[in-house]
């Protein structure tokens, strides 16, 4: 991946802090050999209890932290440690380094990460969230004046608006994202490239860490940023702009974060790998009730996890949305589906697909844009695909372990988005990634035919 690409600002070293069940040191050191017993007795005896789990301080880190909390990973016989990190990219160094067991991760992290330089072995376990992300403009914007998306008749009339001011705007937009692995850029650039706008050619994409973005927005320095939750929601708190659509909008139901390991960590430990897997699906599912969305901002809210007020986080939760801070728009939206952990009943999500559902289709998706945007040494899609995305997207750990909670799975590990999941109305169909391709005139590589290799 060519992350030098990006410009990066950054004022925050690697900061870390572990949080942990309870007191005792890492007792499976002092164990030579053997296996500790699984209380739900489901996956066979565990080959480690004492984990460190990593996270990024953003909602979607919700299920690692109410399992930590509400006592889902005790119950597997699991001792953890919750491990925070300044940015993505210091907890990818950690989980490449063995410093980590498990982690909460963007979805493009394996892929990257084993096609990529660094040919590094980590795999993707399963799906934590759904959608949960917004693109917010300054509100010099709102001045031009640019409006939320839901306030246009339809996407061709917010396209006209966004192009005059993209390109009214004296010298080159600057838009800011957290990471380039991170499933806001991939939105960003498909957003962009929906509304005619070239994300390499017109806009510069710098990168910040999450909880900068807001100042680097209120210094001029960019005209805005693509961002998770609780973030999105800075701007408007601070009346430095607005969100001009939110990520549910540009792909309904996208993929967010992922739990991530290294294969041979998990081949090392299976039975602690589904426990733990387990543990995560039940707090996914506690996450989406209605009624624990105020214990969990508040909880979420706590100094050694997100250390914001609950009322920051918690409208990403119950999906009661501010679009502005405008008198005119002071009526939040509802967005139920803003952040879906496990399973809503939606026009796109129909039992027995669920939030957690690693789909097949969805990593298929990740690489037309990888190659899309030239982010990897190949310009055409591999004919070896498949074998490549099963290695670094495993379905079967997955199923496995849904069966043993008796959760119902899909018939089929890959799906085709209709024209109504995207905003440009395009629809996907994963059995011919190339003829995808092959439909975006904004491409890097334009105006090269993305073959088979």
């Amino acid at each position: 991946m060519k992350r030098r690409q990006f410009i990066k600002y950054t004022s925050l070293g690697i900061a870390s802090l572990g949080i942990t069940a309870c007191a005792q040191g890492n007792i499976d050191f002092f164990r030579p050999s053997g296996t500790f017993p699984n209380p739900n007795n489901k996956f066979g005896s565990l080959e480690k209890t004492n984990l460190i789990l990593g996270f990024v301080p953003t909602t979607d880190a919700a299920p690692l932290i109410i399992a930590q909390e509400k006592g889902f990973f005790e119950r597997y016989g699991l001792q953890v440690t919750l491990k925070g990190y300044a940015s993505w990219e210091a907890l990818e160094e950690g989980l490449l380094n063995w410093q980590l067991d498990a982690a909460q991760a963007p979805f493009a992290l394996p892929m990257l990460a084993q096609l990529g330089k660094s040919e590094a072995s980590l795999i993707s376990l399963m799906n934590l969230n759904l959608n949960g992300s917004a693109i917010t403009l300054t509100q010099k914007a709102w001045e031009n004046p640019l409006r939320p998306s839901p306030e246009y008749t339809n996407f061709k009339d917010f396209e006209a608006g966004f192009q005059q001011y993209i390109r009214e705007n004296s010298g080159q937009t600057r838009f800011a994202i957290d990471s380039p692995i991170s499933m806001d850029a991939y939105i960003l650039r498909y957003w962009l490239a929906a509304m005619g706008v070239d994300p390499n050619r017109e806009v510069e994409l710098l990168e910040f860490p999450a909880n900068q973005l807001i100042y680097k927005l209120q210094a001029g320095m960019i005209e805005g940023y693509s961002i998770s939750a609780p973030w999105t929601r800075s701007a408007i708190i601070e009346k430095a702009g607005f969100i001009i659509s939110v990520s549910r909008d540009i792909w309904q139901g996208h993929p967010n974060k992922i739990l991530a390991a290294m294969d041979g960590w998990v081949r090392k430990h299976p039975a602690t790998a589904r426990s733990l897997m387990a543990a995560l699906i039940e707090a996914c599912q506690y996450c989406d009730y209605h009624n624990h969305h105020q214990e969990m901002s508040e909880i979420l809210g706590q100094r050694q996890y997100l250390n914001l007020d609950s009322s920051f986080i918690e409208p990403a939760l119950n999906g009661q949305y501010f679009y502005s801070h405008e008198i005119s728009n002071n009526k939040p939206i509802d967005i139920p589906d803003f952040t879906i952990f496990h399973y809503q009943d939606t026009p796109y999500l129909k039992a027995p697909d669920h939030a957690n559902y690693p789909w097949r289709s969805h990593a298929v998706w990740l690489l037309t844009q990888m190659i899309r945007w030239n982010q990897l040494e190949t310009t055409s899609y591999p004919k070896d695909a498949d074998k490549l995305l099963e290695k670094i997207y495993p379905v079967s750990i997955y199923e496995e372990v849904a069966k043993s909670l008796n959760i119902r799975l899909p018939d089929n590990n890959m799906k085709s988005e209709p024209t109504t999941a995207f905003i440009d109305g395009r629809a996907f169909d994963p059995s011919d990634p190339v003829a995808y391709l092959n439909q975006f005139p904004i491409r890097a590589s334009r105006p090269q035919f993305f073959g088979f290799v």
